[in-house]
């Protein structure tokens, strides 16, 4: 399956690459705070793109963290990128 950059699944895989890239055991909300505020720091200042991309990757941006945090299974060892 392809993921398209800037989709809801684009930026889930993405962030559990990040987590598990960096040995980090366990999930927090705060930490998850941090990063999805590093990455929408990201898409307004560096992504150079049209308003309307702009706005789509911050929704799915959002919603993909939203999904992160409401898994039940959220120990990063239960994460996997098929979800």
């Amino acid at each position: 399956m392809t993921v398209l950059f800037g989709s809801i699944e684009y930026f889930q895989s993405e962030i559990i690459s990040f987590i598990n890239g960096n040995g980090v055991n366990e999930i927090e909300e705060d930490k998850l705070s941090i990063l999805l505020n590093r990455l929408q720091n990201e898409i307004f200042s560096d992504f150079i793109c049209e308003e309307n991309i702009r706005s789509e990757c911050m929704r799915n941006l959002s919603i993909a963290f939203e999904r992160l945090l409401h898994k039940q299974d959220i120990c990063v060892g239960r994460l996997s990128r098929s979800n």
